[in-house]
């Protein structure tokens, strides 16, 4: 009879601890697959559990219920998608920077002033400044992202001011905002800004006397060099190549344009495209060839000239050669955004004054060999009309950056993925 009750307790026993084992591996801390599926008690492993993760829980705008995203593996690192957008607001301009392992862009918001970072490692942005300077309209950033040229309505008028800033350590290692812009106002001559390849000087259109004035100059306009002195004052400028800017007449349907370049040692200014309707173009990173376009009703072409010979050839797609950025380590290769139709209009003028907007596609272009690539249908990615202009590149060439024309706003495009 002892012996049986001995039987008993002991069944007893191994019976509460393995319900005991059971709450507490599988009930309170469950076993979950890789892909984030809770494994069934009897799929035992003697390897140990995986650990339940949160994660952060993405919903679109018109989203009524969210999902969660797939858990990441321990140590793998945030998996950003391919078109990102990195400001919810509008703004005024932007810069890049990189280092070996990563890229860093900078902009400003265009109704307060303030300054963001946001780098591709990461899917929030760093306000770095909140010193405020209502209506910034353009920033013009050097290489170390450190200093810029702002231009901005002053004092309720309509009156454009240029102004020199700096980010300036606040010396306060605990505030939210490190930096602070300090600076000095401009000539109020400079109507157009370009800033050199190395990004360490700028390149200044000043209109004085009813002409229009060329300069060389660090971004606080010390060491002023007069490159160009024409009757030209309605202007489109760029500084593509070290020794050489270019100067275009602002594009209409209604009048024939013109490009040049010009010599920064000796002030030479050459015709490379003119008598062209509507004509807007971009000149590679080693000045040997230009993209433009030209356009009038319902019209838009785009073509490559070779500026040694002055050959030329139409390319595939259409698109405004503002829409284009040129590659500074492939030197023969172009990207464009193109719009997936051209709707009716007047090329450029409607487009330039927002009559009409584009739905756009990026495209790449080797101007050597002909071939073109689609890289993004930035619709399909982002579920949003796209019409994308002011187009840079990082240093690395790893990501392309654009401003949405409709709303203002800053994305970036991951050209590895």
């Amino acid at each position: 009879m002892k012996a049986l009750k001995t039987i008993i307790i002991i069944i007893f026993i191994f019976a509460l601890g393995g319900g005991v084992y059971y709450w507490y591996f599988y009930v309170q801390n469950p076993t979950v697959d890789e892909n984030g599926e809770v494994v069934s008690p009897f799929e035992f492993s003697p390897f140990g559990r995986n650990t339940v993760v949160n994660q952060p829980v993405s919903q679109g705008p018109s989203d009524t219920t969210a999902e969660p995203e797939a858990p990441s593996r321990p140590n793998e690192p945030l998996k950003l998608p391919k078109l990102r957008q990195l400001s919810l607001a509008p703004v005024a301009g932007m810069s890049a920077s990189s280092t070996a392992s990563s890229s860093v862009v900078r902009f400003m918001d265009r109704g307060t002033g303030h300054v963001y970072e946001m780098d591709d490692i990461s899917n929030t942005a760093r306000k770095l400044s909140n010193t405020t300077l209502p209506k910034i309209y353009e920033s013009y950033w050097n290489r170390n992202l450190n200093a810029l040229v702002l231009r901005y309505l002053r004092d309720e008028t309509d009156t454009i001011s240029n102004f020199y800033a700096e980010l300036r350590s606040t010396g306060t290692s605990t505030s939210e905002t490190p930096y602070e812009i300090k600076g000095k106002y401009l000539s109020p001559d400079i109507s157009q800004i370009a800033i050199s390849p190395q990004g360490n000087k700028v390149f200044t259109w000043n209109i004085e006397n009813n002409k229009g004035v060329g300069y060389t100059a660090a971004f606080d306009e010390t060491g002023r060099v007069k490159v160009a002195d024409t009757p030209l004052t309605q202007v489109i400028i760029d500084w593509p190549e070290a020794n050489t800017v270019t100067v275009a007449t602002k594009a209409s349907a209604a009048a024939s344009g013109y490009f040049y370049s010009i010599d920064i040692r000796n002030g030479v200014m050459k015709k490379i495209a003119g008598s062209i309707r509507g004509l807007t173009g971009k000149l590679s990173k080693d000045a040997t060839k230009l993209i433009y376009s030209s356009g009038n009703l319902n019209t838009i072409r785009t073509f490559l000239v070779n500026v040694k010979d002055s050959s030329s050839e139409e390319v595939i797609f259409r698109t405004l050669a503002d829409k284009c950025i040129w590659s500074a380590l492939r030197k023969s290769e172009v990207y464009c955004a193109v719009p997936s139709e051209i709707p009716d209009a007047i090329y450029p003028d409607d487009w330039y004054s927002g009559k009409v907007s584009f739905i756009d596609q990026i495209w790449h272009l080797d101007a050597a060999t002909g071939e073109v690539h689609l890289l993004a249908n930035l619709l399909d990615l982002s579920d949003k009309l796209m019409d994308a202009t002011d187009l840079a590149l990082d240093p690395n060439e790893n990501y392309l950056y654009f401003i949405n024309k409709r709303d203002l706003t800053l994305w970036s495009l991951d050209l590895n993925q």
